[in-house]
């Protein structure tokens, strides 16, 4: 996202001068929006779907209120975390402890792994060859450790990592294991192996906070996360930034380099056209340089298109209120 200050800069330090188009109405747009408006520079938001928060949204159906994807608020970033509660009251945020399990073979594993309750689960002989495994790959670690079952398999051994990471992570992101890069993995599990896992479960509180897959508790809104960007929202459009919705966009014009216009299309198949001197967009990158107009070299629009990302599908359960799930 562009800096509102320097962006105000390019225009005699007047933020009046921009208009801000911001596709999407999830966390990145609203907060740009939220950001600008701190710094008096216009914009408006332009969202397809009619709920904000994107993939964080919560939505509600005969009194039920189901996350479309779970979104643990967990952060190490100071300024993040006083963004969340400049957005949304303290009392608005519950301390939840943290609780998930892999069902793998029948049997559920603690994650991230715990080596006590992995190694039991596993039973005595195949723990015996996951610890042997992570001897020899400390011994001999992958040569290539820039991809994720090279970099996972030299802190775990090979057969943890054919355990609980391989397939988890293939089918999570559609791709190979060799394909996904080694610095996603580490921002997702940073600093943890097998023998750090050992030692959290010796020695709990001494490691986990130096392991950032170690969270016990995390902060949770009491009525989902979507309740952080519709509040999020509230703020934007009291502050003077319009949030259409169900508007989608179709073409984003510009000239000598700059934004120009974006031009929607709402639910009536009506258009609409929005002047705009900048454009904050949150959609997939191929749709957006699908949109421009005059459109991208060819080469860049190949390049655009052997882009790919990941869609997914909710399905929401209705169960008897004395139903007992702890996992989150």
């Amino acid at each position: 996202m562009p800096n509102p200050d320097a962006a105000a800069s390019t225009n005699g330090d007047d933020p009046s001068a921009h208009h801000v188009a911001i596709i999407g109405a999830g966390p990145a747009g609203l907060t740009a929006a939220y950001q600008l408006s701190k710094s008096g520079v216009p914009a408006t938001v332009l969202e397809a779907d009619r709920v904000v928060g994107g993939i964080s949204r919560t939505v509600e159906r005969d009194g039920w209120r189901f996350d479309i994807g779970g979104h643990r608020f967990f952060t190490k970033v100071p300024q993040v975390e006083a963004l969340w509660h400049e957005i949304l009251p303290d009392e608005d945020f519950l301390m939840r402890p943290r609780m998930s399990r892999i069902f793998y073979e029948g049997k559920y594993y603690d994650y991230p792994l715990k080596a006590s309750n992995a190694l039991r689960n596993l039973g005595l002989f195949e723990a015996v060859r996951c610890v042997l495994s992570y001897g020899w790959a400390r011994v001999r670690p992958p040569k290539d450790q820039t991809h994720l079952e090279g970099w996972i398999s030299s802190r775990f051994g090979s057969r943890l990592y054919h355990h609980f990471f391989k397939s988890y992570n293939e089918k999570v992101w559609g791709v190979p294991a060799s394909e996904i890069s080694a610095d996603w993995a580490a921002q997702r599990i940073k600093n943890l192996s097998l023998f750090s896992a050992i030692v959290n479960a010796l020695l709990p509180k001494r490691n986990q906070k130096e392991i950032a897959s170690l969270i016990e508790e995390f902060q949770y809104p009491k009525f989902g996360p979507g309740m952080m960007w519709e509040r999020c929202t509230e703020l934007v459009e009291k502050a003077g930034i319009p949030v259409v919705m169900e508007t989608k966009v179709t073409t984003v014009r510009h000239r000598e380099g700059r934004a120009t216009e974006v031009v929607v299309t709402d639910r009536s198949g009506a258009t609409e056209t929005y002047p705009c001197t900048d454009v904050i967009s949150s959609m997939p990158f191929p749709l957006l340089l699908r949109a421009m107009d005059p459109p991208p070299p060819a080469e860049v629009l190949a390049a655009a298109d052997g882009l790919t990302f990941r869609d997914f599908l909710t399905v929401a359960l209705v169960v008897p209120e004395r139903f007992s799930f702890p996992d989150n």
